[in-house]
This record gives C-alpha cells, sequence and structure tokens, in this order.
C-alpha cells in the first residue's frame, strides 16, 4: 500500500510539471522570432514612430534647460531599446494581459550638478513651474529633510520626486545621498536598443569625480511600439 501511494505521488507531480511546463509553452514561447522581432524593431513603420516620440522627449529636455535657467546638463542621454518581453507572462493570472512579444520604449536622462542643497534646488524647480511633481512625493520629501507632516518613512526610502504624466512622458529626480548614488542602469538583454549622447559620454562616475554631488532628471515615454 505504501508503494501504492509513493507511485500515485510521484505521478501526481509528473503531472503538475508536465502541466507547467505546457502552459509555460504557450504563454512565453509564441510569436514571432527575435530574429523576426529586431526586423520589425528596424523596420520604416517603427522608425516613424521612433522618431516622432524622439522629437517629443527632445523638446521635453529642452523645455527642461530653459525653465530652470541655472541648470546646465552635464550630459543628456538618451536610450531607445525594443525588448522581447514574452518572459514576463503571468502564468498563474485569471485575467492575463493581452500577451505581447516586444515593446519598444525611449528614456531620456539629464545629469547635473550644484553646489546648492537638495532642498534649495527643489524649491526652485517647483517655483519654476516647468514640471508638477506629485503632491505625494513632495510631502515625503520634505519630511526627509526635517519638515513636520506626520508622515513616517522607512529607513530605507531614498528622497526622490516623481511626476504625472505630461503628454505621455513621465519624470523623476534623483539625486546622491548618503544611501544610494545615482545611475542610469539600463537593461543588457534588449533586443535593439541605441545610446545617444548631448554635452558628454562620460559615465556617471566620472561625471561625479569632477563635479561633485549629481542629479538626475529621468524622463520616460510611453511605448511608441507594441508587437504581438
Amino acid at each position: 500500500m505504501t508503494r501504492i501511494k509513493r507511485a500515485a505521488k510521484q505521478a501526481g507531480g509528473l503531472l503538475i510539471a508536465f502541466a507547467i511546463m505546457g502552459v509555460s509553452a504557450c504563454g512565453g514561447g509564441g510569436g514571432p522570432s527575435k530574429r523576426e522581432l529586431r526586423k520589425i524593431a528596424t523596420s520604416a513603420e517603427v522608425q516613424t514612430k521612433r522618431e516622432a516620440t524622439e522629437k517629443d522627449v527632445r523638446e521635453r529636455v529642452r523645455a527642461i534647460e530653459t525653465g530652470v535657467p541655472w541648470l546646465k546638463p552635464l550630459s543628456v542621454v538618451t536610450y531607445d531599446q525594443c525588448q522581447d518581453v514574452r518572459g514576463n507572462s503571468h502564468l498563474f493570472d485569471p485575467n492575463p494581459p493581452k500577451n505581447s512579444s516586444m515593446i519598444c520604449r525611449m528614456s531620456a536622462y539629464i545629469f547635473f550638478s550644484t553646489d546648492r542643497n537638495p532642498k534649495e534646488v527643489v524649491t526652485d524647480i517647483r517655483r519654476s513651474g516647468v514640471t508638477e511633481w506629485t503632491e505625494s512625493s513632495v510631502k515625503k520629501f520634505l519630511t526627509y529633510y526635517g519638515d513636520d507632516n506626520g508622515l513616517q518613512l522607512s529607513d530605507r526610502y531614498v528622497p526622490s520626486l516623481t511626476s504625472h504624466s505630461e503628454g505621455g512622458i513621465s519624470e523623476s529626480l534623483h539625486w546622491d545621498t548618503g544611501k544610494e548614488k545615482v545611475s542610469a542602469n539600463f537593461p543588457q538583454d534588449a533586443l535593439w536598443d541605441r545610446y545617444t549622447y548631448r554635452y558628454s559620454e562620460k559615465s556617471v562616475d566620472r561625471l561625479r569625480q569632477e563635479n561633485g554631488i549629481m542629479y538626475m532628471w529621468s524622463l520616460h515615454a510611453n511605448a511608441y511600439h507594441t508587437a504581438s
């Protein structure tokens, strides 16, 4: 009887394993090949969308530079990527999102430095009206730098500001603290990507060594192309 129970358990385990493998294959292995997706990423249709998105991102960067005259970028990095997202399928989600094979996005990062302290920097940027930071991120920022807003922050909290999406572009502002240094981490597994630089191609660490505390104003545009 014991051997029968053991065999039944083993058989049940194998059935579950095969079921998971089957669902995984259906969820992540279908659709175009990586070679086909790369071809789509460099197609004329996607390039047209890419150029329109790049125009919007560049205009937004210029608006920030113009709106905050003292903000002198040390480097502006634009990162454009198309990534295979089939590995992100939700295996047991009862209402899974519509499957996509590839998503193309564009981001820009403005790196700058200043002798002002973060509270002065943020106050001046808010006064300029160049962007609208969310109320919750402003409250957390002020609490971190000493204002009593009745908020309790985690010891792991790192100060930053985020914005509402304006014209399809969401923004955030980070800066060096004792807990964390700013950095631009780009995916290593993109199907297709491209970097463009303005002002300097130096690394963030090198800019920090030469200029001191670094600030990073990030802009993330909505996906400009999705392949099924």
